[in-house]
């Protein structure tokens, strides 16, 4: 497994840019049949974190500065290529999103996780704050990480 963690989307490759937006098309607008705009106004402020094996983008999730999503830290966009869930991969890459969060300083990360998933973040340490509510025609809850 490689990681490759971009502070800012000016320093992507074009090759890594483009995977990541391939990937984050394939499932949140295909596999999920939702029509939305995926592409917003949050990539240019956020860090990005990517997953690679032999040099195929297998995960990515993006971290959005507290403020611009929510008043805290925000990990998002979380995905794992169909070919490799269910092999542990979704859970590292949610831990070393965490944990990049907090080696920043922070002490709290806010998720809006899609409901399905809600038992999956709750076992890495995220608790629900919200009832379920539809983003796009996709339950959701928000989910709080406070390690304190």
């Amino acid at each position: 497994m490689n990681w490759i963690h971009y502070e800012s989307l000016s320093q992507f490759t074009p090759e890594h840019l483009y995977s990541a937006l391939k990937l984050r098309q394939e499932i949140f607008i295909i596999e999920q049949d939702c029509i939305y705009p995926d592409i917003d106004e949050l990539d240019p402020h956020s860090e990005h974190l990517l997953l690679l094996i032999e040099n195929e983008l297998i995960g990515y999730l993006r971290i959005v500065p507290a403020g611009k999503k929510f008043e805290e830290v925000s990990l998002g966009r979380i995905i794992i290529n169909a070919s490799h869930r269910g092999l542990g991969m979704g859970r590292s890459l949610v831990k070393r999103g965490i944990k990049s969060v907090l080696e920043n300083g922070y002490d709290s990360i806010r998720i809006e996780a899609q409901s399905h998933l809600e038992n999956f973040y709750y076992e890495l340490g995220f608790k629900t704050t919200s009832k379920p509510y539809d983003v796009d025609g996709i339950p959701h809850v928000e989910m709080l990480y406070n390690p304190l």
